[in-house]
């Protein structure tokens, strides 16, 4: 099996993305280092442009003056796309054009259910920029996803039925996955399977989309598709759980949100559940925030600490790191379609993003 240790390409992958506000991360530095800066700027760079321009096409839906909410980020699902065309080796050149154009599809799915859910969930800001919802209201923020997902559609278009088809049952699954997390706020007998379904269809949905249709790109047998299919599904899974453990740990001004922002907000994550499970005083609590009627930071604070000191963040890397095992073995099942290179490739992608806070 692919041992998992930290990527030799990240350690002198320059750095510095395409475009501006871009966050350079460690699944972008390896993408760098394995197939070239030149290389990934032009791609990466042609596929945000492309969503720039789509942004920018209909002021009536997105007034200019809320064009940042779509700029920055960490870009991840684009770079998936474009290193599933490359896994199978040096793409010609309509390989690279249809993998930009899948990859603009599959951000502008991420995208547009960023802005439907800052809808669900009242949000002001994020990331420190004010969301469409707060600035224009639910209504425009609704036109403006829909706006989004109809431009996602077209774009995949243009690499055939099943693409479309692909992207289709992705949303699907994303608005199950919301479904599932929404039915769940502030119960504290969440269960381990409700939130694996939740993010499973969440983040898993579009992650698995973005590998997939990396492959699709390239022409890749369905074997071989289907198989970075769940490997994307597993990273995806992954990833989300180093997300919520991020909660708990980091500082609001690395995260652009209070610790235990999803505990104020009801939605108990793993390492919650987790908690849960070992400390009745945690139930207790979470039972008082639930019907406090004020501000929750205070109280979502104490509830972090608690988790924190259940021994719950150990059960989520432990957690992870199942999930970063899986992605390797299935890279070692796909070897017969993507070549050793193409393995070396996503399993150093995948040990990068599930090792790395923000991937």
């Amino acid at each position: 099996m692919t041992q998992a240790t930290l990527p030799a390409v990240l350690v002198d992958a320059p750095l510095r993305p395409p475009v501006e506000g871009m966050r350079p991360t460690a699944a972008y530095g390896v993408l760098v280092g394995r197939l070239g800066a030149a290389t990934v700027h032009a791609d990466l760079r042609a596929c945000l442009e492309g969503i720039d321009t789509v942004v920018r096409a209909a002021p009536l839906v997105i007034p200019p003056a809320m064009a940042d909410v779509f700029s920055g980020g960490k870009r991840l699902r684009p770079l998936l796309v474009l290193a599933g065309a490359h896994a199978a080796g040096r793409p010609s050149a309509r390989t690279r054009g249809r993998a930009v154009s899948g990859a603009r599809a599959v951000e502008l799915l991420h995208l547009a259910s960023l802005v439907h859910d800052d809808i669900m969930d009242e949000a002001v800001t994020r990331h420190g920029v004010a969301t469409i919802s707060a600035r224009a209201g639910n209504s425009r923020a609704l036109l403006a996803g829909d706006y989004l997902i109809g431009h996602a559609h077209a774009a995949a278009a243009g690499l055939g039925a099943e693409a479309g088809t692909l992207l289709g049952h992705t949303l699907v699954r994303l608005c199950e996955g919301q479904a599932e997390e929404a039915s769940t706020v502030f119960d504290a007998d969440r269960s381990e399977p409700s939130y694996f379904r939740a993010i499973g269809g969440k983040t898993g949905a579009l992650i698995d989309a973005a590998c997939r249709t990396g492959a699709l790109a390239a022409g890749l047998d369905a074997t071989t598709t289907r198989a970075l299919g769940r490997f994307g599904h597993h990273l995806g899974v992954g990833f989300q759980l180093l997300d919520d453990m991020l909660d708990l740990t980091a500082s609001h001004v690395s995260i652009g949100k209070p610790v235990g922002h999803d505990i104020a907000n009801g939605v108990y994550t793993y390492p919650t559940i987790w908690a849960l499970r070992r400390d009745p005083g945690l139930r207790r609590l979470l039972e008082e925030l639930a019907r406090c009627e004020g501000p929750r930071t205070g109280p979502a604070g104490e509830a972090a600490h608690r988790v924190r000191a259940s021994g719950a963040l150990t059960a989520t890397r432990q957690a992870i790191a199942r999930r970063r095992e899986r992605c390797l073995g299935i890279l070692d099942e796909a070897v017969d379609g993507i070549g050793p290179d193409g393995v070396g490739l996503l399993a150093d992608l995948a040990i990068a993003v599930l090792s790395h806070p923000g991937g």
